[in-house]
């Protein structure tokens, strides 16, 4: 063998080394091309089904809308059967931290809208047991008297009374738990210092008929705070609530404070 054909094999072999050799590495070839798309395609599957799943969690599951129509099913009956309910053709009702609006159709209670709403940073306390300045809620039904606030008037179909420089929520044993207007001083709620939570505000009929001394005075619906849910016995709400509750009561309305909905009986 000349050392020229010798040269020639080597070089198809080498030749036939790196053609093999690029085929295994550099390319993927028409069947791994086919088992790629595969796989691509089964991960889009799992990311959709993925996708429904979170979207199907975050909404509400048939059992949980079914408890809370029960729950609103049982209130109703209790409302329409209490003799607050019989009297009134509305109850605002507060629940825990939630403040709803139930109105009377043909002699029956319906929910028509529920807010956020905060109260007494001691919490709830039964009415006959508190005492001025406790920083509790009083527990109960009480009538909504009137709507108050800085404005001339509101839109509204309850009775209101704007605030002026000298309207003071008395604390004194001669004029106790009422709106006094005087040009001398009087102890009590200075209304005219409170322009955020008074802006627009329901006075709540608690500790009137008859009145006692010392149980507690100036307990209305009004505005939150800017920094807090809490009050020293008020029951406190968003001021987008408020305007719109303001346009939504009537005459014939009280409020029921309660801790549970197995108290509304009791009233």
């Amino acid at each position: 063998m000349s050392k020229w054909s010798f040269s020639k094999d080597i070089a198809i072999s080498v030749i036939l080394f790196l053609s093999i050799s690029f085929l295994s590495f550099a390319g993927p070839g028409e069947d791994y091309k086919k088992k790629l798309d595969t796989q691509n395609s089964t991960r889009e599957t799992t990311e959709n089904v993925s996708s429904f799943s979170k979207v199907k969690s975050d909404l509400p599951s048939d059992s949980s809308v079914s408890a809370e129509k029960q729950r609103d099913e049982r209130i109703s009956a209790a409302l329409s059967a209490s003799q607050v309910g019989k009297k009134e053709e509305q109850i605002l009702l507060l629940l825990d931290h939630k403040l709803s609006l139930w109105n009377k159709k043909e002699g029956r209670y319906i929910k028509f809208k529920e807010w956020q709403c905060g109260y007494g940073r001691n919490g709830l306390k039964a009415a006959e047991l508190r005492k001025e300045g406790d920083g509790t809620t009083p527990k109960g039904a009480f009538p909504i008297s009137f709507a108050f606030g800085f404005a001339e008037k509101e839109n509204t179909k309850l009775p209101y009374r704007q605030i002026k420089k000298n309207s003071v929520w008395s604390d004194e044993k001669g004029s106790y738990n009422q709106w006094v207007e005087s040009n001398r001083y009087v102890s009590g709620e200075q209304l005219w210092n409170y322009k955020i939570c008074y802006e627009k505000a329901l006075a709540i009929g608690f500790n009137q008929d008859p009145v006692v001394y010392g149980r507690g005075s100036a307990i209305f619906l009004h505005i939150k705070a800017p920094d807090t849910w809490e009050s020293s016995g008020c029951v406190t709400v968003e001021k987008s609530s408020m305007e719109e509750l303001l346009t939504l009561v009537n005459e014939k309305v009280s409020i029921m404070i309660l801790q549970n909905e197995e108290e509304i009986k009791a009233y």
